[in-house]
């Protein structure tokens, strides 16, 4: 009976383990989504501020929402305009050839204009014990992308382009 139990145990606590580790990415990703979605409004309260003062506040903001799940010292946010919807780059954070963010990913602020399509990433690079490569959007290192992703079209209230 104890060599059954034995032989049981191991499999048992590794399956135990990739479904806890399952849902804490899980449990990020759906807190980082929700933390971006609220983060949006940012947009509209303050929405003559410098592109550069409205990422900041974007990411506070972001960071209040997420802080128990998520270090916001590993927290990359991307703010894109386009002039329209057709026009967005939907090119990935992770560059496929290094396992590496993808150069200038979480630096652009972009220009916001009234009228631009603004599309906000932040992404998150979680440690993970899953090394197997099935993860599709994985770093060299291990670590598992998190990605939320926000799109919003600026109308009524605009950001004043003057730092364009």
């Amino acid at each position: 009976m104890a060599v059954e139990f034995a032989m049981i145990l191991f499999p048992l606590f590794i399956l135990i383990f990739f479904i806890l580790e399952g849902a804490l990415v899980y449990w990020v990703s759906s807190a980082l989504d929700n933390g971006l979605d609220s983060s949006m409004r940012q947009f509209y309260v303050q929405a003559q501020a410098s592109p550069e003062t409205l990422a900041a506040s974007v990411r506070d903001e972001l960071c209040r929402n997420v802080s128990p799940f998520v270090s916001c010292a590993r927290l990359k946010l991307d703010i894109a305009a386009y002039d329209s919807f057709g026009a967005i780059d939907n090119t990935a954070p992770i560059d496929a050839s290094t396992g590496t963010w993808r150069a200038g990913f979480g630096e652009q602020h972009g220009c916001l204009r009234k009228g631009s399509v603004v599309v906000v990433q932040a992404a998150l690079a979680q440690q993970t014990f899953q090394r197997f490569g099935i993860v599709k959007d994985q770093f060299s290192d291990g670590s598992r992308l998190i990605l939320a992703t926000a799109v919003l079209q600026l109308d009524g209230n605009s950001t004043s382009s003057a730092a364009c």
